[in-house]
């Protein structure tokens, strides 16, 4: 895992969750804790597609591969394989 990838998807994350609390606690259950529902979902889309050029449609997205930090970046970085 990229410590520089992982950090820039984080800073992401907290931006749109608005809790600095998924930067310390990568197994937090986003949807569950509400901190993600469908708008902030698209939103971190957004963000993502800005910083790293990645573009995911809202068909491609399975809610199972977000619903911790932890996964996100695992399906993010597995994302970046694939079109790499």
């Amino acid at each position: 895992m990229n410590p520089d990838f992982r950090e820039k998807v984080l800073q992401v994350l907290a931006s749109v969750a608005e809790t600095d609390e998924v930067r310390t606690n990568l197994e937090l259950p986003l949807y569950e804790c509400q901190l993600l529902d469908s708008i902030k979902t698209v939103e971190l889309m957004i963000g993502i597609e800005e910083e790293f050029g990645l573009k995911i449609s809202p068909a491609e997205f399975e809610r199972e591969n977000w619903e911790t930090p932890g996964k996100i970046i695992a399906d993010l970085e597995r994302r970046m394989q694939v079109n790499a």
